[in-house]
C-alpha cells in the first residue's frame, strides 16, 4: 500500500476538492485522481462518491480515514518529536560519573546544561571507575567521569584535571593541637577511614604507608563507601582520612576539617573523561559536552563534531 496514494485520500478526505488537493500536493488533478483509484484497486472497493458539485467519503472511505487519521497523527507526533529533539526541547541527558565527580566536580556543568535546556531529562548514574568502564562498554551510557581506566584499553579517555589529595581530621583530634609537621608513624597510630578496598585512593594511601613506615604497626580502618559519611565521622572524631581538595572545600573553610601536614605526603588523583572510541553522541550528549568547553573543560574537538 503506497504511502502516498494514502496522503492523497487523506487530504481528499480532509477538503472534499481534488484540485485544492492537488495544488497542495504540487500535482495535477490527474494524477491525484489516478492515486486515489490505485488505492481503490489495491482495496477492491470505492472510496468516494464523486458528484458534479462534491466529493463525500464512501462508507469504506470512512473506515480508511479513521485509519489514515491514525497513520498521519502518528507521523506528525513523529516529525514534532525528532523537531523538538533537534532543538534540544525535549530528549534525556545521561551521565555516567563516580561518586567524587557526581557530587563535587559535574553539579556546576550540570547546572549550566540545566538552565539552558530546561526540558531536557537529566539522568546520573554513580559507580566506582571499574563498573562505570563496563557499563561503557556494554553501551549502556555514553560518557563518564572518573579516574583512570587503564586497566580498559578498549576505552578512551581524556584528562579533565588533576587534583591533590589532602590528609584531615576533625578540628578537636589529638595531631592537630601541636600544629608540627607530622610523620607516617603519627597517621598510622590514628584511626583511618578509607572507601572501599579497590578505590583509588584507599590505594594509593596504603601503598603510602608501607613505604613510609614499614615497620609500624597496620592502623585500624574504617571502611565507608560513601564520601559524605566518610567526612561526617571525621568531623566528629572518628578518625582521620584522605580525600581530593575539591571534596573538602566546604568543611576547610567553615574549619569543620582541618588539614594536616604530614612530611612528604604529595598525592594527586586525576579525573578523566570516558568514553568508546570513535563514539556517535546523542545531540543531547554533545551539547552536554559543548557547556563543559565552553566552561574551559579541555574537550577535544573530535568528541564535539
Amino acid at each position: 500500500m503506497n504511502i502516498e496514494n494514502l496522503k492523497a485520500f487523506h487530504k481528499v478526505a480532509e477538503r472534499g476538492n481534488f484540485t485544492q488537493v492537488a495544488r497542495e500536493l504540487f500535482l495535477t488533478q490527474p494524477a491525484v485522481s489516478m492515486q486515489i483509484q490505485n488505492l481503490e484497486q489495491s482495496l477492491g472497493v470505492v472510496l468516494f462518491k464523486r458528484t458534479c458539485r462534491n466529493v463525500r467519503l464512501t462508507s469504506e472511505g470512512h473506515v480508511l480515514y479513521k485509519y489514515t487519521q491514525q497513520i498521519f497523527g502518528v507521523l506528525d507526533e513523529l516529525k514534532n518529536a525528532f523537531q523538538e529533539l533537534g532543538e534540544l526541547q525535549s530528549g534525556e541527558l545521561t551521565i555516567g560519573a563516580t561518586a567524587i565527580m557526581g557530587a563535587y566536580w559535574l553539579p556546576f556543568f550540570i547546572n549550566s546544561f540545566h538552565h539552558r535546556y530546561p526540558r531536557i531529562k537529566i539522568r546520573m548514574v554513580i559507580c566506582n571507575s571499574h563498573k562505570l568502564a563496563g557499563k561503557l562498554q556494554s553501551g549502556e551510557l555514553e560518557i563518564g567521569f572518573g579516574g583512570s581506566s587503564s586497566g580498559h584499553p578498549n576505552l578512551v579517555q581524556h584528562f579533565l584535571h588533576r587534583e591533590p589529595l589532602i590528609l584531615v581530621a576533625g578540628k578537636n583530634l589529638a595531631p592537630i593541637g601541636s600544629h608540627k609537621v607530622l610523620q607516617a608513624e603519627d597517621i598510622v597510630g590514628e584511626t583511618i577511614i578509607m572507601r572501599e578496598q579497590g578505590a583509588r585512593m584507599t590505594e594509593k594511601v596504603t601503598k603510602w604507608l608501607k613505604k613510609r613506615a614499614p615497620r609500624a604497626k597496620p592502623p585500624t580502618v574504617v571502611t565507608v563507601d560513601n564520601m559524605e559519611v566518610t567526612k561526617q565521622m571525621v568531623i566528629n572524631g572518628v578518625g582521620i582520612t584522605a580525600l581530593p581538595r575539591h571534596a573538602a572545600t566546604r568543611e576547610l573553610e567553615s574549619g569543620a576539617l582541618v588539614p594536616l601536614p604530614v612530611k612528604d605526603f604529595s598525592m594527586h588523583t586525576n579525573y578523566f573523561l570516558v568514553a568508546l572510541p570513535g563514539a556517535a553522541f546523542s545531540r543531547t550528549t554533545k551539547a552536554f559536552l559543548a557547556t563543559l568547553f565552553e566552561h574551559g573543560v579541555p574537550i577535544s574537538e573530535e568528541m564535539l563534531q
